[in-house]
């Protein structure tokens, strides 16, 4: 996981946000996690520790929400063999 891009989000209004997004990598999948922050919550030094804090904090909750999907071996090998996509 890295900082992506840090940029100035809804700067017109009333109350500026800054938009920190993170690129995550894992194997064959990426994907970006854009986390808003207002401008005044938070100085320059802070906004990324807040930022992957909230990310971390996103990333638990998914986790505990998703705890009972993960499958066995023996159903993930089960699910391979009902495959009916031809093979190459």
């Amino acid at each position: 996981m890295r900082v992506a891009r840090i940029e100035l989000a809804n700067s017109r209004q009333a109350d500026p946000q800054v938009c920190i997004t993170f690129q995550i990598d894992q194997g064959t999948t990426n994907f970006h996690v854009p986390i808003l922050l207002s401008v005044g919550d938070y100085d320059d030094t802070e906004m990324v520790q807040v930022a992957r804090n909230i990310l971390h904090q996103t990333f638990v909750q998914l986790a505990a929400q998703t705890r009972d999907w993960k499958l066995s071996a023996k159903h993930l090998r089960r699910l391979s063999g009902m495959n009916i996509r031809k093979r190459k």
